[in-house]
């Protein structure tokens, strides 16, 4: 279970990465503040660090062999640094960066799943749903809990 919390965060990772850079640059680009910044990067060191614990755990609870942890571990730096790409390419709308952006989740995911076992594959998929079913839970209670006057 905790291992498809890691592949989840990973796989999350690779999705967010690109919706927090824009936000992050956004956020940067209005505030000059040096204090900002110092703060911005703290808050991301913090984050890589929690990514990388997860991303650990994620690898216990899949049991992946080293190879398949170097093989998602590349996966997930080439569709970092495409994420930066698509980011950076001022040519582009925000609803093209957006559409290479899923693009480049679904394509990183089918890779992932590719070099996944198919009981690592079952596993992975049911560490997703209980992550989704989290998430859905605890929105759904905070709306639940705001309607109750």
């Amino acid at each position: 279970m905790k291992s498809n919390r890691f592949l989840a965060l990973i796989l999350s990772g690779a999705m967010t990465l690109p919706l927090a850079a824009l936000a992050q640059d956004a956020g940067s680009a209005s505030s000059g503040d040096t204090a900002n910044a110092a703060n911005a990067a703290t808050s991301q060191q913090a984050t890589n660090n929690e990514r990388g614990q997860r991303g650990e755990k994620f690898a216990e609870a899949l049991n992946l062999t080293p190879e398949q942890k170097a093989d998602l571990k590349s996966i997930h730096e080439s569709t970092r640094q495409q994420a930066q790409a698509i980011k950076n390419d001022s040519s582009l709308t925000a609803d093209q960066k957006k559409a290479k952006f899923k693009e480049l989740r679904k394509n990183s995911r089918e890779q992932m799943m590719a070099k996944l076992t198919p009981d690592q594959q079952k596993k992975f998929k049911e560490m997703q749903k209980e992550r989704r079913g989290h998430r859905r839970h605890g929105k759904k209670g905070a709306v639940e809990e705001g309607t109750q006057s």
